[in-house]
């Protein structure tokens, strides 16, 4: 049975090796034509959050254990680079270990705020410097953050109802006042540093909050998360705990992966603002962020076969302009590979990207080596993707055509793209609405975005930049970890899944519309909504906190249980794992959602009560040597 109601479903050279690093990191190094640039904070600069969109990751162990979520392409957490070496404390310490006595660590988003300027009279908008409470010329830095959950008054979550056409009926649908369906605690604003905790709860809320109760008065959920800030004042923002619960004096029925009328959680998102005042009295306007506070993901090693960062540097490509006054896209810039592509792109032709020359180490090997690692959470993957890794894909002479067409046969084409015959029937992945048979085979699976399927279309005929001598095909190794504005961006992405959206992990469909964005990768605060309600136009009103977890499932356990393998096709192994090594060395890999026994109802596999009421017992899967295995599994489940 699938998600249609049961209980079960069924780059750049710096990101290739992923690993969790415990070392300090470093604010990259600016050019030489740019340090003359540094200095006092300027009333005349452009100031900006990083990253665009931050994830903070639930967890039910006390909030003061959590850690900071990735900051640098390519690497895991980092742990907290303001600490003193030596300085015995909890505060943003690196992961893993991802549990604190036996409960998940909540994974902290830290906020940045960046200081651009023109270096040139109209020149670029460059960014110089991160601001600090430290920086010269700066008084304070005030954040604030809106979080909410709006899931229980919101439409049911019926695949792309509300995006291609009308919106499905709303939950809890006898309920005449909506607004009392919703958690919001209001706003919460904090400034200085290392800030004790400012709670999203029901204790501290005004007389504007929503809060729903349950039977006996009491909120049903009543915390959403917390704000901190460190040594420096940059603004850390902690999600929930991961709980569920209902309002009657009985526990509701769990009958659907998505829509269980009088259950709520407490995932929650919204909009992320900063007001910075310089030492002459001045404040200056600080363009905004978003924070999506989402489950955990249990296999940080293991990239999705679509990340977000694919998904919006795709969006970015084809639907969105290029910002002309920012520096970071122009020639030389970090982002420049953006404006070549679009330039090139050619909407609707079998070469959609007719002269460009992937990279193979940056733009080819991520997508190898991320089907690759599916071996490590999925048993849908089996030895036949060691393939993946030979050397010669990484060559562009004819004599390795066969092999890199062998593999390119195999890949399902996004919509309104030919391609040669073959099985294409990769990634073995579900996509946007698999349940429907009239629906075409790049709707019901997962397809590659057309900028990856693009350049590997070229890579197949060999027009590509050949792998990097002596790299048996893997690229060099991670350099040194530095703070960029860009990277940030990307860090906090390429941990998260991109497609297919059903609803998703961290955010469903809503987050790939480009009329949500002001710039590739920046959602604009003060963007319309684009969900078409249930009249099939466009629903009124400003996007808010809430918009982007009010699309997911309710309770996330339920659709997180059923995100398992359906027959020969999987979800997200990627964040939610199929099957594990127990151990290193292990004979054969286990259904990672396992009892050791039976679950309650006498079965071996998970039903939604057992995954609410497990979630948390079960592995993270981590490095060790040259695989990835389990670690950190609760001595007994249930």
């Amino acid at each position: 049975m699938g998600k249609t109601g049961g209980s079960s479903k069924g780059i750049s050279r710096r990101e290739v090796l992923g690993h969790s690093l415990a070392a300090g990191v470093t604010v990259a190094a600016m050019p030489e034509s740019m340090l003359a640039a540094t200095g006092p904070a300027q009333p005349g600069s452009r100031y900006r959050i990083h990253p665009s969109i931050g994830i903070a990751r639930m967890g039910n162990a006390d909030p003061s254990t959590y850690f900071i979520g990735p900051e640098v392409p390519g690497y895991g957490p980092l742990g907290d680079p303001s600490i003193p070496a030596g300085l015995s404390s909890s505060y943003g310490t690196a992961a893993p270990p991802y549990k604190a006595g036996g409960l998940v660590r909540p994974q902290a988003a830290r906020f940045r705020v960046w200081e651009y300027r023109q270096l040139t009279p109209g020149g670029p908008w460059t960014p110089v410097q991160e601001i600090t409470a430290a920086t010269a010329g700066v008084s304070a830095i005030s954040w604030q953050v809106h979080l909410a959950n709006k899931k229980a008054s919101f439409h049911k979550f019926e695949g792309p109802a509300g995006e291609r056409f009308p919106g499905a009926p709303y939950r809890n649908a006898s309920v005449a006042d909506r607004r009392s369906l919703e958690i919001d605690f209001g706003p919460r604003t904090i400034s200085g540093i290392n800030q004790s905790p400012v709670s999203f709860d029901h204790a501290s809320g005004g007389p504007g909050q929503a809060c729903p109760l349950n039977y006996n008065g009491d909120p049903v959920i009543s915390y959403l998360g917390q704000l901190r800030t460190d040594t420096g004042g940059r603004l850390l923002v902690l999600g929930g705990k991961g709980r569920s619960s209902y309002q009657a004096a009985v526990q509701p029925d769990l009958p659907t992966y998505a829509n269980n009328d009088g259950w709520f959680d407490d995932a929650s998102d919204g909009p992320v603002t900063a007001t910075v005042t310089l030492q002459n009295g001045a404040t200056v306007a600080v363009d905004g962020a978003w924070v999506l506070c989402t489950p955990p993901d249990f296999a940080p090693r293991v990239r999705a076969a679509i990340t977000m960062y694919n998904l919006l540097y795709d969006q970015a490509v084809r639907s969105l302009p290029v910002p002309a006054d920012n520096s970071l896209y122009q020639s030389g810039g970090p982002l420049a590979r953006i404006k070549q592509l679009k330039s090139d792109y050619t909407a609707g032709q079998d070469y959609e990207f007719p002269n460009t020359l992937p990279d193979f180490n940056t733009e080819i090997y991520p997508v190898l080596k991320a089907a690759y690692e599916f071996y490590w959470v999925t048993a849908l993957v089996n030895r036949k993707h060691a393939s993946l890794m030979d050397p010669a894909l990484g060559d562009p002479s004819p004599s390795s055509l066969k092999d890199r067409q062998g593999v390119f046969i195999y890949l399902r084409p996004p919509l309104g793209i030919n391609s040669p015959s073959g099985p294409r029937t990769m990634p073995h992945l579900l996509g946007d609405d698999p349940y429907v048979g009239q629906e075409p085979d790049g709707t019901r699976k997962l397809t590659l975005t057309h900028l990856q399927y693009g350049l590997l279309r070229r890579w197949a005929d060999g027009n590509f930049i050949a792998a990097s001598p002596g790299t048996p095909p893997a690229p060099p190794p991670l350099p040194p970890p530095q703070i960029t504005p860009e990277g940030l961006d990307r860090a906090a992405l390429e941990n998260c899944v991109g497609g297919g959206f059903f609803p998703g992990i961290e955010a469903s469909w809503q987050i790939r519309n480009p009329l949500l964005f002001s710039e590739p990768f920046r959602i604009n605060l003060n963007a319309m909504s684009q969900y078409l309600g249930t009249d099939g136009n466009p629903e009124g009103g400003r996007i808010g906190a809430g918009h982007f977890s009010r699309q997911m499932a309710l309770p996330w356990q339920a659709d997180f249980n059923d995100c398992r393998n359906e027959g020969d096709y999987g979800w997200w192994p990627s964040q939610r794992p199929d099957d594990a090594l127990p151990y290193y060395g292990a004979p054969a890999r286990l259904d990672w959602a396992r009892a050791d026994t039976k679950y309650p109802g006498g079965q071996g596999t998970t039903t939604h009560e057992d995954m609410l009421n497990n979630w948390w017992k079960y592995a993270f899967l981590v490095q060790s040597s040259e695989q990835i295995i389990e670690t950190e599994r609760s001595p007994s489940i249930p």
